[in-house]
């Protein structure tokens, strides 16, 4: 966006938080960022508030755009269908539309009285640019083209990498030790300090796409490498960790089977999905396994799940729907 030139008050790394104990430690610096955007939004000649995703500050937002009469368009909605559903009358009362990227979330909301369209997922319109050719991507990470690669996305923020990180790496030798021909990748992320844990191996490369792209199979944290990964037809397994206190809460308000978004959009749990206690190499090995042979049920019937999920995330265009929406919300002005 700052390329694109958006003028940015703050930079979403500040931003990033994962976890009760985490939010905790942010709220003063959130604190003094809404009492700034509170002072854009009386002052100055706002027409329209766009909010991305980050439910837990952008509803505070939201609502005072809606006091000063300013038109709000909500892209990336806050996921009332899977907690929080009594945000569901917030949304209704100060959004003019909300732009969704699943396809089950029109009806909820639609059924709540709230105006939603279905737009796609983002990642369809990055699906179209293709990934590096194998040859190029394992000469420049020093990688053999013959060999299957065992892709590891811990996560991306710190507070994931320090909860994942060794475990993934611990399952991955344990792979290599009952399949030497594998290769262990690890995605790098801006919180991973690449030469701590690169070593013969594991590698560690900065192009996640072109991982899962010519992996034979990933490891993956939940989230939107899920998606990615089922996109690019690599079968993964997921797995998450996070701190006590979050994970005692999120079983009690959280109403949705899945974590893995690929199972969510299908509404079937084919993805194995490992949590907290359950995350241990042993197990993430066993779940592995099936996966590392082409030939094997598992793995085909994985591509074919992929296919299923890829056919109900609409087309290509995201970006463009998205904008003429805010255009349109505009000129309604």
């Amino acid at each position: 966006m700052e390329r694109q030139g958006v003028e940015l008050i703050e930079r979403i790394e500040k931003l990033s938080v994962m976890g009760l104990s985490s939010v905790l430690k942010k709220i003063p610096f959130l604190m003094v960022l809404r009492r700034k955007i509170r002072h854009m939004l009386a002052r100055e000649q706002i027409d329209l508030v766009i909010a991305i995703d980050f439910a837990g500050f952008n509803m505070s937002i939201i609502r005072l755009a809606h006091r000063r009469k300013i038109k709000v368009l909500y892209y990336v909605a806050p996921k009332v269908w899977a907690w929080g559903s009594n945000r569901s009358k917030a949304l209704a009362k100060n959004t003019n539309h909300i732009a969704v990227i699943l396809p089950f979330e029109k009806e909820f909301l639609k059924n709540r009285g709230i105006e939603a369209s279905f737009v796609g997922h983002p990642l369809l319109d990055q699906a179209l640019l293709p990934p590096m050719p194998k040859i190029e991507f394992c000469q420049k990470w020093n990688l053999d083209p013959q060999r299957p690669i065992l892709a590891l996305f811990p996560g991306s923020r710190k507070q994931e990498i320090n909860r994942h990180l060794d475990l993934f790496v611990k399952t991955g030798y344990r792979i290599k030790e009952l399949y030497p021909q594998i290769q262990l990748v690890i995605a790098k992320a801006s919180a991973v300090a690449s030469a701590s844990i690169h070593t013969e191996e594991v590698k560690v490369v900065d192009d996640g796409r072109g991982l899962l792209a010519h992996s034979r199979v990933a490891l993956l944290k939940s989230g939107t490498v899920t998606l990615e990964a089922c996109l690019s037809g690599t079968p993964f397994v997921t797995a998450y960790k996070t701190d006590p206190l979050t994970f005692f809460v999120g079983k009690r308000v959280v109403k949705v089977k899945s974590i893995s978004i690929p199972n969510l959009v299908a509404g079937m749990e084919q993805v194995p999905e490992i949590l907290q206690g359950e995350a241990t190499p042993e197990n993430l090995v066993m779940e592995l396994i099936p996966f590392l042979k082409t030939e094997n049920h598992e793995y085909q019937d994985m591509l074919n799940y992929f296919t299923l999920v890829r056919s109900k995330l609409g087309s290509p265009g995201v970006a463009r729907r998205v904008a003429d929406i805010a255009g349109s919300l505009i000129t309604e002005i």
